[in-house]
């Protein structure tokens, strides 16, 4: 019934704003403001080519609204943009450490900051400017805009500037919705927020300057966008979700072109064919209209499913993100078992294609390994992590910034890895009192190339530079694309090296014969291809049509179909 929707769309806005609302982030949605393009006076001295600016010009746009930056040439996928000198950069993602900067700006500095960039109206709509609320000192945390001015007051610097509670709260505001990380630039604050981003920005501090990278194909005239939210979960999942959270925090309704579009992420079965997803065509929306995507049958939503999805998102938002503190400490956390159970009724209430299922399963990825293995990979938070990756990758989304999918890509490092190392030499042993482990996987070959191929090697290409330094991402992915090359370049029964693709016949080294199933693994010949699928390839080789998340990846992994 309706109470009980609005009951469950007010607790998950509180499962997934609480978290954000701890802390002030500073990527924000620019609005109007200074006009600028090609090099300045201050970029020419910097020296030629460190600063550039001339690929980016800002424009009035009706959509989404205000000042954009766009691009004055076309670039490829991983070419830079531009790079900027930041006006200021802060020290930490604190306002006191944002307002130090500010004081310490020349008179000139300071006044371009309050007035040439966007800010909103006094009254306070987002957590990005509660800081400026009259109630926002009793909350203690040191950083809001009364507490802030006491401390610079404090330290004898307020006095030097003249600096009153007014001018804190309009630099808290201006810095808060227009800064990327701990940076302000005029340029830059023109490059609008996308849930389909085309570039990723990367502030280098100690260099004082702001770039951005293409991480798709852009041509000339087309609108700079990039994501700004810390958060890279609500990526993946509904517009409505996102644009509730964007809202509330941010304080403005997304409206690029994916949230405008048919919301892939939320697909749910269409129950009139049988076989095609129905989406919303108006994702966000009290009057979202759905459509099969098949069938082309048009309505309100069937009323079963969407009652479901309210009920179990929260439950889903839960395990996803668990309440910090005391409360996360009291609520406790599910059990393998009890997230197998989760993932199946999710899957089976909205269907395989929507986010909940995926993010359950997910959960399930990092939870459901067996203990006493040290978090090392199995054939179960394999399958998991698998299926949701086929998922991610099903859902046809373009090609987001690598920092934008952290964790994606973090499952997909670990997933390639394991599977190609199929078979292990060893089997991790069962824990006393526990069923024995599963044997080795016989072949993990097709399943890994799958995952570089289609996720981890196209993303990586695009703009894997702003993830390469974490957690040495950029040798782990160049070791697993070594591993690729060897793998198709040699024979996968003798090891004999094959020759190189379009080389003609009768060379030294033999033409490779493809797998005609999976189209990964390649052969010397007819007989090595015989054996190596008696051997071990028939029991891992998925079709190249099939899905990464079907059912027959799952049954490869665990050996049996299962509805998790």
């Amino acid at each position: 019934d309706r109470s009980r929707l609005k009951h469950s769309r007010e607790l998950l806005l509180y499962i997934v704003c609480s978290p954000l609302l701890e802390s002030i982030l500073c990527r924000m949605a620019p609005q109007e403001g200074l006009t600028a393009g090609g090099p300045t006076t201050a970029d020419a001295d910097a020296g030629v080519g460190e600063f550039d600016t001339s690929g980016v010009a800002v424009a009035d746009l009706l959509e989404p609204g205000g000042a954009s930056a766009l691009a004055t040439r076309a670039f490829r996928a991983g070419e830079r943009v531009f790079r900027e000198r930041a006006l200021v950069v802060a020290s930490a993602p604190t306002n006191l450490a944002r307002l130090r900067a500010y004081i310490a700006l020349p008179a000139d500095r300071r006044l371009e900051l309050r007035e040439r960039f966007w800010r909103e109206a006094p009254a306070v709509r987002c957590a990005a400017t509660a800081a400026c609320r009259p109630d926002a000192a009793e909350r203690g945390t040191g950083d809001s805009a009364a507490e802030v001015l006491a401390t610079l007051r404090a330290e004898g610097n307020a006095a030097e500037v003249g600096l009153e509670l007014d001018e804190v709260e309009e630099v808290i505001r201006v810095w808060n919705l227009n800064a990327y990380d701990c940076a302000l630039a005029p340029v830059t604050c023109k490059v609008n927020h996308s849930c389909a981003p085309n570039v990723s920005i990367r502030v280098d501090a100690e260099a004082g300057a702001i770039e951005a990278t293409a991480c798709q194909a852009i041509v000339e005239g087309e609108a700079l966008e990039s994501w700004y939210f810390q958060d890279t979960g609500l990526w993946w999942m509904g517009a409505d979700v996102r644009r509730a959270i964007f809202e509330t925090d941010r304080g403005f309704l997304c409206g690029c072109s994916r949230c405008r579009g048919p919301d892939t992420c939320r697909a749910m079965p269409c129950d009139a064919c049988g076989k095609g997803s129905c989406l919303p065509s108006t994702p966000g929306s009290a009057a979202s209209q759905w459509c099969c995507n098949t069938c082309g049958r048009t309505g309100s939503g069937d009323a079963l499913r969407l009652a479901a999805e309210a009920e179990v998102v929260p439950r889903v938002l839960l395990e996803l993100r668990p309440p910090r503190g005391a409360a996360g400490v009291a609520m406790g956390r599910a059990s393998a078992e009890e997230l197998a159970a989760l993932g199946a009724s999710t899957r089976v209430r909205l269907g395989p294609d929507h986010w909940a299922p995926a993010a359950a399963i997910l959960v399930l990825h990092y939870r459901g390994r067996s203990p006493g293995t040290g978090g090392a990979l199995d054939r179960f938070s394999a399958a998991a992590g698998l299926r949701f990756l086929g998922w991610l990758v099903s859902r046809k989304l373009p090609w987001p910034p690598a920092y934008v999918v952290r964790t994606p890509v973090s499952v997909a490092m670990e997933c390639a890895t394991w599977l190609s190392k199929q078979p292990s030499s060893s089997a991790i042993p069962a824990a006393e009192g526990e069923a024995p482990a599963p044997p080795p996987l016989p072949d993990g070959r097709c399943l890994a190339a799958r995952i570089l191929v289609d996720f981890l090697l196209p993303l990586m290409d695009a703009s894997g530079a702003t993830v390469a330094s974490v957690a040495k991402t950029g040798e782990k992915v160049d070791g697993l694309r070594a591993w690729l090359a060897e793998m198709r370049s040699s024979c996968g029964c003798c090891g004999k090296k094959l020759a190189a693709p379009g080389a003609p016949p009768g060379g030294s080294e033999p033409v490779a014969s493809v797998c005609g199933q999976c189209k990964q693994v390649r052969y010397c010949g007819r007989a090595c291809q015989q054996a190596d699928w008696k051997d071990r390839h028939k029991a891992c080789c998925l079709k190249a049509s099939d899905s990464l998340a079907g059912d027959m990846a799952w049954q490869m992994l665990i050996g049996s179909t299962g509805s998790t």
